[in-house]
């Protein structure tokens, strides 16, 4: 059996150790994207959410899907309802924590 010749494998190594080949017309760079705007409806807002079991989860949804709404909708709903319910109590639950917080 004969032994390869080295200088064979040597001209192919040169020859994949070589820079790939560039398109003659390369397409014109991309212009730099620019930050995606904040939805006008998340504005100023800030994220609220939870877990629920899937079971719940697809109660919510079917909800949300007889009433013709999404369910951040329903959710805000629910919310806001119970804000009218409690809401006093609340706002003066939170004014007092800010007020032991402004205290220290």
């Amino acid at each position: 059996m004969a032994k390869p010749n080295p200088l064979s494998m040597a001209a192919q190594v040169a020859e994949s150790l070589k820079a790939p080949e560039r398109p003659k017309a390369a397409p014109p760079p991309a212009p730099a994207a620019e930050p995606v705007p904040v939805k006008a409806s998340r504005e100023g807002k800030r994220f609220l959410g939870y877990y629920v079991e899937p079971l719940r989860h697809e109660e919510i949804k079917q909800a949300a899907l007889d009433e013709g709404i999404q369910i951040q909708e329903l959710l805000r709903q629910a919310v806001d309802r119970w804000m009218d319910a409690n809401g006093a109590e609340a706002v003066a639950v939170v004014e007092r924590r800010r007020a032991r917080k402004a205290a220290r």
